[in-house]
């Protein structure tokens, strides 16, 4: 009886030393996704940013560019990425299928912008419209759509369709930027043009008390990607309006913490002046390194032992924790000094079920 729990007890503490190749447990996802920073996780959604690059000389309101440049930008609700379809062709190689590529194509992307109470959405539009198509214009007009506007050219008080004298681009180019662990991936837009544009609906409904959206379809040239750190500058209109830039009071700038190890403790504050420094923040490493120094005063030998206990603590709960719930059920027998091994259940891990609930 207790060989056989004995090897059930060897069993279950290789399962924490398995080696590698064999099936693992959710130490398995743990290395994958975990360690080395996160570097294999998936990346979040909500993480991004946007930049229209708009060209001062084609808009007729100059507050577009003027207030609200990278205003525009941060009420982007949702973006697709860009979207690419390769034509191929199948031919015939002495009845071998052979596929070859012709040609590529872009996917339209679509924007999806909150319809703003500023109207800065509607005003980016109105712009656009008004540069490109004379409709808006020439319907000001009184007379300009009456309906004997067509039957001589003296009645016809304006321009209308494309016929607006737009030479230059209205948009330079548009930028996205997926960011993720203080660093960026960059899709530009080359020669970007609106080819749908929706505003919402309005409704009495329970779906009227719904955010107003409206819904930007663009159509692109090429793409130019490229990466960089998220730094002051990096990432166009990033960090600009509206973006709190007080330091965090676990950042070594905003003063950090008498931690060693924890988040803005003694180790973390001297890799963020490290880096700092390196990037020639020369201000912002000074001003960390006086904190982390300051903070470093008032550690003594019993915290730094009592934190590094609290790690270990943590750490053997945790595998305790899975090794419990692997042994859910599970009874054990009771050593009997007199005689032999008695089968008395003497523990439960599941605390709901009754003392002599054996696996």
């Amino acid at each position: 009886m207790a060989s056989k729990i004995n090897g059930l007890l060897n069993q279950i503490g290789n399962s924490f030393l398995r080696p590698k190749g064999q099936m693992g447990d959710w130490q398995h996802a743990a290395r994958t996704f975990v360690d080395d920073y996160y570097r294999l996780a998936p990346k979040a959604k909500f993480l991004y940013h946007a930049y229209f690059d708009i060209n001062s000389s084609a808009v007729l309101m100059p507050q577009l560019t003027q207030r609200h440049r990278t205003e525009l930008g941060l009420l982007v609700r949702s973006v697709d990425l860009p979207r690419y379809t390769v034509k191929t062709v199948t031919l015939n190689q002495y009845n071998r299928k052979k596929v070859a590529q012709l040609t590529h194509e872009y996917g339209p992307m679509t924007f999806r912008f909150i319809d703003d109470r500023a109207h800065i959405v509607n005003m980016m539009w109105q712009s656009y419209y008004k540069y490109y198509y004379a409709d808006s214009i020439t319907a000001e007009v009184s007379g300009s759509y009456a309906k004997n506007a067509y039957k001589s050219y003296d009645a016809i008080r304006g321009p209308h369709g494309f016929d607006n004298n737009s030479t230059i681009p209205f948009f330079n180019q548009i930028i996205l930027y997926q960011i993720n662990k203080r660093e960026y991936i960059s899709y530009t837009l080359i020669n970007p043009l609106i080819s749908t544009f929706n505003h919402d609906q309005v409704s009495s409904s329970d779906q009227g008390s719904q955010p107003a959206e409206c819904q930007m379809g663009i159509v692109f040239e090429a793409v130019k990607y490229d990466s960089g750190t998220v730094d002051s500058g990096n990432i166009k209109g990033f960090a600009q309006d509206h973006y709190d830039k007080l330091p965090s009071p676990l950042s070594p700038l905003g003063g950090g913490t008498s931690s060693v190890f924890g988040v803005g403790g003694i180790l973390d504050g001297a890799a963020s002046v490290l880096n700092s420094a390196s990037k020639g923040n020369f201000i912002d490493a000074a001003v960390g390194a006086i904190n982390t120094y300051q903070n470093s005063k008032k550690i003594n030998k019993a915290g730094v032992k009592e934190e590094a206990r609290g790690i270990a603590l943590g750490v053997a709960a945790g595998v305790a924790g899975q090794a419990l719930s692997s042994l859910r059920g599970t009874s054990f027998p009771l050593v009997n000094k007199t005689t032999s091994t008695v089968a008395t259940p003497t523990f439960t891990a599941n605390p709901n079920e009754p003392a002599g609930g054996g696996a």
